[in-house]
């Protein structure tokens, strides 16, 4: 078996040689030899991986420590371990090809969040576990490190969902599969999208080939700091519900649309009050004051007042503040308003057909009201579809990930627009792409690694 593994193992790195992918001494590659006690069989470093006979293999154990053979273990064999051990991989191909190296380089310098996009080619299906090439991999990048050791220590988290392999930033690839035969394909198919995405940045950029986007079809909108200014919901909005939660609620306190809403509240009360350090007798407030009648009511009423005060996000609390808010927008005491261009986006985003949507974690109905009662006039009918956080948090990569099918459109054709990096960074993971809505009044000011933008009419589709 050994022997037959050490032949198999020569070969394919002589095929990775002659295919110009790890001239001189460049690369490293191992195979599982047995996994208990671990064992790899490695080519020895600053050799000629193209000329490596059988008998030049070494072999190395679980600590990286020769234990058979002749020649010194490559530096990064503690990468190699680590793949092994977290992914349970049979063999590791690490090249220092051209595109690897190029386009590893590039990724980080150009601020892409440590991983590299792959998508829309057919060759995407010959990674293990890839069924069409509509599916997105993200191959993870990596900073370069001589510190073998927190090198290894970083990629760790990654490999779980890594599509078979990573990049080192100015170093090269690796790839690995659960044998040998696997491995290379997988490093076939990574060093051939490579190669792909490198070739294609460079006709680009000669302008031989457009730039490589996808249709947009849709536009998701924040609200808060995206079409509206933050102060009005900061200064306006929130302190028009505080004042007015008391007397809402005391004369409504028989109304059956408040009964769910009460019933969630009382609930939040009580966990919060179990989430509490000091025992309940000694709370101010306790259950035994305030469990039923005028007690109930001003609990709920501070609690509430509380989470105003403090941001914090309950379902129900954003329902009660639509109801409250519905009466200020039909009395006229609450007009929205809306930066100027967004009117006007708005508008041309419909006659060119494009569906609008608002994700926000103000409640639908205060969504829809926001909108109805603009400065601008009402505008809710340019929207098709409405989210809030029932459907999940906005910084959560599967909230977009259901939007976009309840949308029924894929991810890459979606583009979310929102002045809160997190959510940026959420919605990008779920494929979708992206402008960092900089405002005035923002208070986020760096847009990072995100195309920024300071009015809607920015944004060409």
């Amino acid at each position: 078996m050994t022997s037959h593994l050490a032949d198999q193992l020569c070969h394919a790195m002589a095929r990775i040689h002659a295919r110009g992918w790890c001239d001189g001494t460049g690369g490293n590659f191992s195979c599982v030899l047995q996994r208990e006690p671990l064992r790899l069989l490695m080519a020895p470093s600053g050799v000629d991986k193209g000329s490596v006979l059988p008998g030049d293999l070494i072999s190395v154990d679980g600590s990286g420590l020769v234990v058979q053979g002749e020649g010194r273990a490559s530096a990064e064999t503690p990468l190699h371990l680590e793949i092994v051990a977290r992914t349970g991989a049979g063999a590791v191909l690490h090249t220092h090809s051209q595109a690897a190296t190029l386009l590893s380089d590039w990724c980080l310098g150009t601020g892409a969040a440590g991983r590299l996009d792959l998508r829309d080619l057919e060759m995407l299906k010959g990674l293990e576990g890839i069924s069409t090439h509509q599916q997105r991999v993200e191959l993870p990048v990596l900073a370069n490190d001589q510190d073998l050791a927190r090198l290894s220590r970083a990629a760790g988290p990654l490999l779980a969902h890594a599509p078979h392999g990573l990049l080192i930033a100015g170093h090269g690839l690796y790839a690995w599969g659960a044998d040998l035969g696997r491995a290379q394909r997988h490093l076939e198919i990574l060093e051939w999208l490579l190669e792909q995405r490198w070739r294609r940045l460079l006709l680009e950029g000669l302008g031989v080939l457009q730039a490589q986007t996808h249709p947009v079809r849709a536009i998701l909108l924040d609200i808060e700091g995206t079409t509206c200014p933050v102060r009005f919901v900061s200064e306006v909005l929130f302190p028009y519900a505080r004042e007015r939660l008391d007397a809402f609620l005391r004369e409504r306190q028989d109304d059956p649309q408040l009964r769910p809403l009460i019933t969630a509240i009382d609930a939040a009360i009580d966990a919060d009050r179990s989430a509490e350090a000091g025992p309940p007798h000694e709370q101010p407030g306790g259950p035994m004051e305030e469990s039923t009648g005028a007690g109930a009511h001003r609990a709920r009423v501070r609690f509430l007042q509380r989470l105003i005060d403090e941001d914090r996000k309950l379902p129900a609390l954003k329902e009660l503040q639509g109801l409250i808010w519905d009466e200020g927008y039909g009395s006229g005491e609450l007009i929205a308003p809306v930066f100027d261009d967004v009117a006007p986006a708005l508008k041309g985003w419909q006659e060119r057909e494009l569906e609008l949507a608002v994700y926000s974690s103000g409640s639908v109905r205060a969504q829809q009201l926001l909108y109805r009662h603009c400065e601008a006039g009402d505008l809710s009918g340019c929207f098709r579809h409405w989210f809030d956080t029932r459907i999940g948090g906005k910084g959560e990569a599967a909230s977009y990930e259901t939007i976009a099918e309840v949308m029924g459109l894929e991810p890459s054709t979606i583009l979310f627009v929102s002045d809160a990096p997190a959510e940026l960074e959420a919605a990008d993971a779920a494929g979708l792409q992206t402008c960092f809505s900089l405002r005035e009044g923002n208070p986020h000011r760096d847009p990072g690694r995100f195309r920024p933008i300071s009015s809607l009419l920015q944004i060409a589709v």
